[in-house]
């Protein structure tokens, strides 16, 4: 059975993996890993800006029956985009991701094993419709390690097809 602490050390996995990645050409982190998709670059920075939005707008939110209303996605992809295009350079990036990664995990830390319990309305919905799951803070938070870990995969995919290997 999957755990708060499983949870805590997927997040941790992540940031670690993180990591391995600035001694990876930097041509490589700004080149589209597939036709028609985002860059490395892009990538992480899509996934640091989810965490900062999910610690400074999600998580004080996060109250037993609360009515939560997330921001649509595709404005938080596009902001991200957007940053990760405009001449920020590699190093930076993967320091904003860690420094992200490291204010979410600490905020997680300071909670109690209750606010994992914590349920309440996404969008409307009581229910998750990806996992079938009561919203929660646990199940919120799974899903986005099971969302780091999908585009941890297309990475890799991604640094194999060029002869690569990272984590």
């Amino acid at each position: 059975m999957y755990t708060i602490k499983d949870l805590f050390q997927d997040l941790k996995d992540y940031r670690e993996w993180i990591t391995t990645l600035h001694n990876i050409q930097e041509e490589l982190f700004f080149e589209p890993i597939a036709e028609e998709k985002w860059t490395i670059a892009e990538i992480i920075t899509h996934i640091a800006y989810w965490d900062h939005y999910i610690l400074h707008d999600m998580m004080p939110q996060m109250a037993q029956d609360a009515d939560i209303h997330s921001i649509d996605i595709e404005t938080l992809n596009k902001k991200a985009e957007a940053h990760a295009r405009s001449g920020i350079g590699q190093q930076q990036i993967l320091e904003e991701q860690l420094q992200a990664r490291d204010a979410m995990l600490t905020a997680l830390k300071e909670k109690d094993e209750a606010f994992f319990a914590t349920t309440f309305e996404l969008n409307g919905e009581s229910v998750d419709e990806h996992s079938g799951y009561p919203h929660s803070v646990f199940n919120y938070f799974s899903g986005f390690v099971w969302h780091d870990n999908h585009h941890r995969r297309q990475i890799e995919s991604f640094l194999e097809r060029k002869g690569l290997s990272v984590g």
